[in-house]
Order: structure tokens, then C-alpha cells, then sequence
């Protein structure tokens, strides 16, 4: 049932930001170039049962961007605790690279709504003894907002839903991640 309404919940933020009218956007930000470090909430889709916590976990990113215009492509590293256990003393986190490109919707004032895909590669990383690793693929999309704060700062506030492949007979899971960063100008 959680699971339908953060579904949803990113559904229809990526319906309500296509609905916007477009305006003519000279570029996301005002340089090409930019880093962006992000914090994360993780919120798995699934129940684990008694064994696993489903809580939700923390993560981080870091990406560098180059916009062109309405579209902008990311390419960075994610670490996100995706389930723990503190019963069993272990705890599963995705450690991945990623591609994300970017479409701005449009712009309202420092505001700019976009929509993004992210395709990624690394690991799932089991902390236990002994640590095991599986090969992960992710995929997902979302949506969020750039807030210019000053010229070569913007706030990037954002979610997205994202499915982690785990390989190897490991299953998939989907998680719901909500994103806030901080985005620098660079050139």
C-alpha cells in the first residue's frame, strides 16, 4: 500500500512539472560547469519482513554537470543504505556510478523545474561477516527543482524512484529517494 503512494507521489510530481507551461530558458544555471553534493533519504517500496528493517536509511551523492540549454547530463557516484538488520548485524548499501540527464520544464522566477532519468553500475555491499558484494544495476526517473540562491549557487531539491538490479540471482528491490543539494557554478 506504501509502496503504491510513493508510486504516486512521484507520478504525479512528474505530471504536475510536464504541465507547467514551457518558457524559453537560456540554461539551468548560469555556468556550464557545476558540482553538486546532495543528502538522501531512501525509502524502500517493499516490506522486508521481521528479519530486515524497511525504515528508511540515509545516503549521499556527488556529481559534476554540464548544461547546454534546457538539458543538462550529471555523471557521479551514489552511496545509499538500501536495508539493515540489527537482529542479523548486517546492512545492505548501494555503492554506484551514474548517468543522469536533465530537462528543464521551465523557469519561474529562480525556480526551475526539471525531470530527470538516472542509469547506474557498482554494488551492493553487505556488511557481515564475512562482506559480501554483488554486481547492481539502477535505473529510475524523477523530478525536482533547481532554487538559484546567488549567482553561481543553486539548491537542488528532488525525488526520483529507482530500481536496484542485484545480479547474480539477488532479485531487484525499488526505492524512493528524496535529494537535497547544493549545486556550484564552476565556469
Amino acid at each position: 500500500m506504501m509502496a503504491r503512494r510513493r508510486s504516486r507521489l512521484v507520478l504525479g510530481l512528474a505530471a504536475a512539472t510536464l504541465a507547467v507551461a514551457s518558457v524559453e530558458v537560456a540554461a539551468q544555471s548560469r555556468q556550464p560547469w557545476s558540482l553538486q553534493l546532495s543528502g538522501e533519504g531512501v525509502f524502500p517500496t517493499k516490506d522486508y519482513g521481521d528479519v530486515l528493517q524497511s525504515a528508511s536509511t540515509l545516503g549521499w551523492e556527488l556529481q559534476a554537470r554540464y548544461t547546454f540549454g534546457r538539458f543538462s547530463l550529471g555523471a557521479g557516484y551514489q552511496r545509499s543504505t538500501v536495508f539493515k538488520s540489527d537482529a542479523a548485524g548486517l546492512t545492505g548499501t548501494i555503492s554506484a556510478g551514474f548517468v543522469e540527464p536533465r530537462f528543464v520544464v521551465t523557469v519561474l522566477g529562480r525556480m526551475a523545474p526539471y525531470l530527470a532519468a538516472r542509469l547506474g553500475g557498482g554494488a551492493l555491499l553487505i556488511r557481515q561477516t564475512p562482506r559480501v558484494t554483488n554486481d547492481s544495476f539502477t535505473y529510475g526517473a524523477g523530478a525536482g527543482v533547481m532554487i538559484a540562491v546567488v549567482p553561481r549557487i543553486a539548491l537542488d531539491v528532488g525525488g526520483q524512484y529507482f530500481v536496484a538490479d542485484f545480479g547474480g540471482g539477488g532479485g531487484s528491490a525499488g526505492y524512493f529517494l528524496a535529494r537535497l543539494g547544493l549545486a556550484v557554478g564552476l565556469l
